[in-house]
């Protein structure tokens, strides 16, 4: 039951589904629905707490200075996001592992994200995807990304974008997209969340389907009780 009460309503707020007729109740939400899925996804965008990689860095020399207490800051800051500038040069991959196995190692940490020399988003990686791939490959893979990272050549930036959990800034979205957009747009992409830029195409936070369905729930649930 609570299985397919996610599938539902995407359905419901793509227009695939005009109503429901389970257990022998029948109804048609589609006006409701059609309203709710209309409206945009602004009060669901989840403005994440960033950590660039610089500031990551200072953090683990205070770290390996003053002990493990000065590491849980990085857990207690709650970050969600980790952030790379694709041509900065001075990227080195065993400082990478070191603070991604820091962030890792809280429940927070969410996204990775790659922005452009300028600050516009190149995309994101799904955290534990990008780390789990990243320890199988080991220092390898570590030096590989290291390398592209560092990278002014289009041509290696390009190879972030094969690596596992990747999104790429052009299926992000801003504050104005339709909540049933957003879900068409994960429907297509298989992924349950997407980043979300603002006018100058820089990364904000990002939209989950989780929220995006609970929203329309309680939308269609008010509308439905007439408050």
């Amino acid at each position: 039951f609570f299985l397919v009460i996610p599938l539902l309503v995407v359905a419901l707020a793509t227009g695939k589904l005009k109503g429901v007729d389970l257990f022998g109740v029948k109804a048609d939400f589609s006006e409701l629905w059609t309203k709710a899925a209309d409206s945009q996804i602004e009060d669901q965008v989840a403005s994440t707490e960033r950590l660039s990689v610089q500031d990551a860095v200072r953090m683990l020399e205070m770290g390996a200075k003053g002990g493990p207490q000065q590491l849980q800051v990085l857990i207690e800051r709650r970050i969600q996001a980790l952030e790379f500038r694709l041509g900065h040069g001075g990227y080195f991959g065993p400082a990478i592992k070191a603070y991604l196995d820091a962030l890792s190692g809280s429940s927070y940490l969410r996204v990775v994200v790659i922005n452009r020399p300028d600050g516009r988003l190149f995309g994101v990686f799904n955290a534990a995807d990008l780390i789990a791939y990243l320890r199988v490959s080991g220092d390898d893979g570590y030096q590989q990304f290291q390398q592209m990272l560092n990278s002014s050549e289009e041509a290696r930036w390009r190879e972030l974008t094969r690596l596992p959990g990747f999104l790429g800034a052009e299926v992000a979205v801003d504050n104005s997209f339709s909540k049933r957009d957003a879900l068409a747009r994960m429907e297509q992409l298989g992924s349950d969340s997407l980043p979300v830029v603002d006018e100058a195409r820089k990364f904000v936070g990002t939209v989950a389907r989780a929220e995006l369905t609970a929203s329309l729930i309680l939308a269609v649930t008010r509308k439905s009780e007439g408050k």
